[in-house]
């Protein structure tokens, strides 16, 4: 899929369109709290609690000045940055988990706008659009990912090309959810596969719902890097607090 100049922007508001109408034949309910009117409400919104801006311009974790972090001097990472809207919890974790478990798949394109808005602001130079992708099992269990809900929309309102296969898993793994920083690494090493003809020479985007350990923002760049993507770049729509340190 590639789009450029109105042609992509139509792609988007069409994409918006399409769900603004099913809004109107299905009343939704708030992703967040359960409001009836709106796929995420204004209350909502305005209790996320946003990532300060004083962070690694790296890893993206909290810093007491705008700088890089001990860890990402002693050890760059495979990625150039890695930024996040806001801290996973309340509202937007109640959000998160029924797009990721419930199938509430509507909350993919209005969760992705304020990731459009930030990367606007990053102003970062990308060629190509892809999500983390899931294992085969969890696909089949869920029929759809979650990060593909969030990674689809953002392609489209910057006009840039989307390819859902430029990354794929290669190798099932255990849950991350309640692994140690350790297991979590140790989880997903080799367990991702980039395609060198889609990625070669290209600046790349990955999109996921959330970070904890950054471990699989970390696999999937080291896998992008290796099939000759030119840099890497990622983008979360929620962290973990525990993460941010």
């Amino acid at each position: 899929m590639v789009m450029s100049g109105f042609v992509g922007r139509s792609a988007y508001y069409l994409y918006k369109l399409v769900w603004t109408s099913i809004d109107w034949l299905y009343p939704p309910q708030c992703g967040g709290c359960g409001t009836d009117g709106s796929r995420w409400c204004l209350d909502c919104q305005v209790k996320i609690q946003r990532i300060p801006s004083t962070i690694c311009h790296r890893c993206g974790r909290l810093l007491e000045s705008v700088d890089l972090c001990d860890q990402c001097h002693r050890s760059p990472p495979p990625y150039v940055a890695v930024r996040t809207w806001a801290v996973f919890g309340g509202s937007l974790r109640n959000a998160i988990h029924r797009l990721k478990y419930k199938g509430d798949i509507a909350l993919g394109e209005i969760l992705a706008r304020p990731l459009l808005d930030m990367l606007k602001a990053l102003e970062w130079e990308i060629d190509l659009v892809t999500p983390v992708p899931i294992g085969v099992a969890r696909q089949k269990e869920r029929g759809y990912n979650q990060a593909a809900l969030l990674a689809l929309p953002v392609a489209l309102g910057l006009c840039k090309k989307y390819n859902p296969r430029a990354l794929m898993k290669i190798r099932e793994t255990r849950s991350q959810v309640n692994l140690s920083n350790r297991q979590r690494y140790e989880n997903v090493i080799d367990a991702f596969l980039a395609q060198g003809d889609c990625v070669s020479g290209k600046s790349v985007l990955v999109i996921d719902d959330v970070t904890t350990s950054g471990a699989t923002l970390e696999s999937c760049s080291f896998a992008l890097v290796n099939a000759g993507a030119r840099q890497v770049f990622c983008l979360t729509l929620a962290r973990s607090a525990y993460d941010l340190y």
